[in-house]
């Protein structure tokens, strides 16, 4: 039986000083957020408020609270938190029980011996880490350079400076007649057909009363009493993705008897098997003298070769501990609605919450699971060593039993200049090896990205002044593991970061630089973009213009990057944008959502180009002038397992307000599963239509049917003369 607990909270700025006075706390949660509460911070989410909250990472914060345990008189009393974040210590009664440091370990203490007293607990929680190695820049993401707290809390280009503290996941009393934990350990094996499933169930406890194994469609398929069972599945239903298959999952149940009630564990499984195959030309690149090929990077689910539609997954709150199931469901389930089928868990940000792997099992979205490393060098002192192979044990328990799990990863852009990483390092070695101790069936990445992959760009026009579509076009990567378009956010976010007079005219000031409209990344307009849409639309007369302005771009560079990355297929087997999500109102992002959970026009673009079977146009560029000739050419996109029988896709060409003109019917033959067919390039004078704006490229074909909105010159038209800004 579980009993949550009342909490108040107090700081210090000693390690031996205790707090002045207490507050109110809210479990789980974060010190700042209560702190906050009791002392009326303002808003961190609005304009440069998040400032006033800096110094509390310096600060020794001390969480306590009593139970009542005078009346209990019998049985086993636990105290249980499931995350402390980060360095702390426990006391019980004012003797410490224990001192660890790490988030991801659930903290368990036996406090049978106090049964028949009030039990006082005290937990203490140290300043957040910061690296003292030599040439660490203070106050940057470098101070993360020795520790597996997510790297994002100390800055980022779309997240400020916070670094959360305190309890931040599930915590309890437990009064049971079990001596220790009860852990159901559940395994299973697939045959080399995957028509044969052996399952293994056992449990160190007392007073069990049975199990249970439970079929996807509610029938039990077996039942038995002993601590350790074992029994054959034959012809069980896999678990797929969303697009590729039902997500099966088979449900155990565990009864033990506490007490005098019967108490019951469950929990569930998928059946898959999941590796990752060279992709199609990557061994015979011609190049000689020969280095090394491309490292695999096609994702094999039950034997079928899945092209991966996703998108990177960062925390929704900045402040995590208050991520709720609803939360994460909420967005969840919009990575299904886009038709994608995986999600990058970053390395820069947590390991999620329990119930957001539940979530993505039942919805069949992939999970790409990276460890909390991101873009630095994590160099091997004994300290940093011991410390990530505690935390990765633990990372690994606490995902690998999900069937959504397909991917580890080391952690993100490890290779590279700003990072300086090798795979000779020690932290990846180590990580390598405990994933293939523990779940050898699970590939495993140093980083992201490997050869042959790629990250970015994040602009729709690069550096060089080339647009996002040509450049696209002309890649031959094996993956897309992050690449962005920016956007301003939705006018609902944009309330919540600051008043309208500090947002239009959207020009750099302390408000729009701190929510990441300037100065995020590279460039002095990134991620607004504002010159970009001035570049093609000229000065905006109003901020809901320049977001819708900014917004179709973003749409526009979206469904060209994940259509062309599937039109690359099979040499290209992933797409994967940079992001899904954002944890707090930045006036521009990258993201399909914007905070705190706001659709984006992208997101529906987004869907429109990863539906499983989909007619596309490849265009060359945005904007056309009168008489120029369009010139795109054609493909039919089939991700799924179905073949499609052959049709016809009836293709017109609309400017303005003119009537289409249909240009071909295109007679496609018949599509085999999971493959793509090229069709014809076609090219087409525009006419001169006065006072046009946009054109369009329809391709008619039912359920398959695209529509491409470009933007046209008409005649007579001035192109707004603007220099672009150099890095």
């Amino acid at each position: 039986m579980k009993q949550n607990l009342v909490w108040q909270l107090g700081f210090s700025d000693a390690l031996n000083t205790p707090p002045a006075e207490f507050f109110s706390a809210t479990v789980p949660g974060a010190v700042q957020l209560d702190y906050a509460a009791a002392y009326g911070l303002p808003d961190y989410k609005y304009e440069t408020n998040y400032e006033e909250y800096l110094w509390m990472e310096d600060k020794f914060w001390t969480y306590k609270t009593s139970f009542d345990a005078s009346n209990i008189t019998s049985g086993n009393l636990f105290f249980v938190s499931k995350g402390i974040d980060f360095k702390y210590d426990i006391y019980i009664n004012g003797i410490k029980k224990l001192s660890y440091e790490g988030m991801y370990r659930e903290a368990r203490i036996n406090l049978t011996e106090y049964i028949g007293t009030v039990i006082e607990i005290k937990v203490l929680i140290y300043p957040i880490p910061k690296s003292t190695l030599d040439n660490v820049k203070a106050g940057t993401r470098e101070e993360a350079n020795q520790t597996t707290k997510p790297a994002v809390s100390y800055g980022w280009d779309f997240h400020p400076r916070l670094v959360p503290l305190g309890i931040w996941d599930e915590t309890y009393i437990e009064h049971t007649s079990q001596n220790q934990k009860i852990a159901p350990n559940v395994k299973y094996s697939l045959n080399s057909t995957r028509t044969v499933a052996k399952v293994s169930m056992s449990v160190e406890a007392d007073d069990i009363v049975g199990w249970s194994f439970i079929a996807p469609n509610g029938d039990v398929i077996f039942e038995g009493d002993n601590k350790l069972e074992s029994f054959e599945i034959q012809n069980p239903l896999l678990w797929w993705c969303n697009g590729y298959g039902e997500p099966n999952l088979y449900a155990w149940e565990l009864k033990v008897k506490d007490f005098n009630e019967i108490r019951v564990l469950s929990g569930r499984i998928g059946f898959k098997t999941v590796s990752l195959e060279m992709n199609e030309g990557t061994w015979s690149v011609p190049e000689f003298p020969k280095t090394r090929s491309c490292p695999p990077i096609t994702l094999c689910l039950n034997g079928v070769n899945v092209f991966v539609k996703g998108s990177n997954w960062v925390a929704p709150e900045i402040f995590y501990g208050t991520i709720t199931e609803q939360r994460y469901r909420e967005q969840l389930e919009l990575v299904k609605f886009a038709n994608l089928n995986f999600v990058r868990c970053w390395g820069g940000a947590i390991v999620n919450k329990e119930a957001f792997y539940d979530i993505c099992d039942e919805l069949g979205i992939m999970v790409w699971q990276e460890f909390p490393l991101g873009c630095n060098n994590y160099i091997a002192t004994d300290e940093y060593m011991d410390l990530l192979k505690r935390e990765a044990t633990d990372i690994i328990d606490r995902v690998s039993k999900h069937p959504c799990h397909v991917i580890w990863c080391g952690g993100n852009e490890l290779f590279n200049s700003w990072s300086g990483m090798t795979d000779q390092s020690l932290a990846l070695r180590t990580l390598n090896s405990l994933t293939l101790e523990k779940t050898p069936n699970i590939p495993f990445l140093p980083t992201s990205p490997l050869m042959g992959m790629a990250h970015g760009s994040y602009l729709f026009i690069y550096f060089e002044g080339q647009e996002v579509i040509e450049v696209m076009q002309n890649c031959n990567h094996t993956a897309y593991t992050e690449f962005g378009a920016p956007s301003i956010s939705n006018i609902d976010c944009l309330k919540i970061a600051a008043d309208e007079e500090k947002l239009f005219p959207l020009v750099p000031n302390d408000v729009t630089i701190a929510h990441h409209a300037f100065k995020a990344w590279c460039r002095e307009d990134t991620w607004c973009g504002v010159d970009t849409i001035k570049h093609y639309f000229g000065v905006s007369e109003s901020l809901e213009q320049l977001i819708d302005r900014g917004q179709y771009l973003q749409g526009v560079a979206y469904r060209f990057i994940f259509e062309e990355a599937r039109r690359q297929k099979p040499h290209c087997s992933m797409a994967v944008n940079w992001c899904f999500n954002e944890p707090w109102p930045c006036i521009a992002n990258n993201s399909l959502v914007c905070y705190p959970n706001s659709i984006k026009p992208a997101l529906y673009e987004v869907a429109s180009a990863c539906r499983n079977v989909v007619a596309s146009a490849r265009f060359r560029k945005l904007k056309h002038k009168a008489d120029e000739v369009l010139e795109f050419d054609l493909f039919m996109l089939n991700d799924g397992l179905e073949a499609v029988k052959a049709d016809t896709v009836k293709v017109s060409v609309k400017v303005g307000d003119s009537v289409a003109v249909n240009i071909i019917d295109w007679n496609f033959p018949d599509l085999e599963a999971n493959k793509n067919y090229e069709g014809p390039t076609l090219r087409y004078k525009l006419p001169s239509v006065a006072g046009a704006e946009t054109l369009k490229i329809i391709l008619s074909c039912g359920e398959y049917s695209s529509e491409y909105v470009l933007l046209y010159e008409s005649p007579f038209y001035e192109t707004p003369k603007v220099k672009m800004l150099n890095i």
